[in-house]
């Protein structure tokens, strides 16, 4: 019993001395540490950023056109001719935007044979964008080949989703 009483005794000792040395030392020492230093930014840099969201919220979403394997031909439809018209509007809103025209392919066959299998696609989907009136002056083509994968290259959904051609907006 002793042992007890003489353990709660040193207990409300340890907590009246832990209490004493947190509320007389160490909290004042923190109060007097430098104060948190809070940078203010220019209105103006507000607003351009803000200016430069709005204007990317604004871009028209990337566009996929998807192809068959080992093909680079495709049918335009109507949400196809559709989907191009704000690409379009776009482009004469901002004359030094560009386009990108960008072919991919999955991963079946070489490198140099995708390659240019994703560069055949880029022209057919140039060559559909010219038609319907978009300059080619204002377009950038490449093919990325099989090196962009958009799913796996595993399943035969995987590898039908990396056949396509992306259509995209580059601000200059």
């Amino acid at each position: 019993m002793r042992i007890h009483i003489a353990g709660f005794v040193l207990f409300v000792i340890w907590c009246f001395v832990s209490a004493w040395l947190y509320n007389d030392k160490i909290l004042p020492g923190m109060k007097k540490s430098a104060p948190i230093q809070i940078q203010t930014i220019p209105k103006t840099l507000t607003n351009e950023a803000d200016s430069l969201m709005k204007l990317k919220a604004s871009m028209p979403e990337n566009l996929l056109i998807y192809f068959d394997f080992d093909k680079s031909n495709f049918k335009s439809d109507l949400q196809t001719d559709n989907s191009i018209v704000p690409f379009k509007e776009w482009l004469e809103k901002y004359p030094r935007s560009m386009l990108s025209v960008t072919g991919h392919t999955d991963s079946v066959g070489t490198i140099e044979y995708n390659y240019n299998l994703g560069l055949k696609r880029a022209e057919v989907v140039e060559k559909y964008l010219e038609n319907k009136g978009i300059n080619e002056s204002s377009m950038i083509i490449e093919s990325k080949g099989k090196t962009q994968p958009a799913a796996d290259n595993i399943t035969d959904t995987g590898r039908s989703k990396n056949r396509r051609t992306e259509i995209s907006i580059k601000m200059q």
